[in-house]
């Protein structure tokens, strides 16, 4: 449950209009219910702003699933060219009446890393470009306007997953969809997601470019974030 938890953290794009003439990733902070296999075990807030010349991302997410609780805060600053400046990532977990916590915080200076994880000092290198889980997808799917059949792809840096590699991500515009949302059908943009070799990653989106539900299937869960 907690790896896909943070499998959902890692592909979840801020929210963000692309009305016509838009040149930049508007900021605002958007709320939605976390579900898996169709039962509400907790919730997730998401936000974006540019604060000191930098896009400021957070999300903040909370899961209750009775037998293990759970609460991950991710903070994401990068450039308004979307490189990568600081990354942190808290987390907490209850289990059995145990609690563990795990902070990350990883600075960036170029293809270097210095990265404290669990209180334990490291500096990586790493040999391809990458980026953060940030604003760059959705600035590069409002330049192609989200047209039907746009792919993107990019190494993505998150070291709750990998603390060595980034992951390769893809994004695919799969176009319009009929999709249930609270009991109501809604019309939506399809973005198919590809992690490394792990599929069956959605999300759906309206005119304005506001995510209304982001989906995920594994090891037989169904874990999906519902726009509130």
């Amino acid at each position: 449950m907690k790896k896909l938890a943070l499998i959902l953290l890692v592909i979840i794009i801020p929210a963000a209009s692309c009305r016509k003439g838009i040149n930049a990733v508007p900021t605002g902070t958007w709320n939605y219910r976390l579900l898996v296999n169709g039962a509400d075990i907790g919730s997730a807030v998401i936000s974006n702003e540019i604060k000191g010349g930098n896009y400021v991302s957070t999300t903040v997410m909370e899961m209750d699933a009775g037998y293990v609780r759970n609460s991950t805060k991710q903070i994401i600053i990068e450039t308004m060219e979307f490189k990568p400046v600081r990354l942190e990532v808290y987390n907490v977990t209850e289990q059995n009446g145990q609690k563990s916590e795990m902070t990350t915080i990883a600075k960036f200076t170029g293809n270097r890393v210095d990265l404290n994880a669990a209180a334990t000092l490291s500096t990586i290198t790493i040999d391809k470009p990458f980026i953060l889980e940030g604003n760059y997808f959705m600035n590069e799917l409002i330049k192609h306007g989200f047209k039907e059949g746009t792919i993107l792809k990019n190494y993505v840096y998150e070291p709750s997953v990998d603390v060595e590699e980034p992951m390769l991500v893809m994004v695919k515009v799969f176009g319009r969809e009929n999709v249930s949302i609270n009991g109501k059908n809604k019309k939506l943009i399809h973005l198919g997601f590809s992690i490394e070799n792990m599929k069956n990653i959605d999300m759906y989106m309206d005119d304005e470019g506001v995510t209304h539900k982001t989906t995920i299937v594994m090891l037989n869960n169904k874990l999906e974030l519902v726009l509130k």
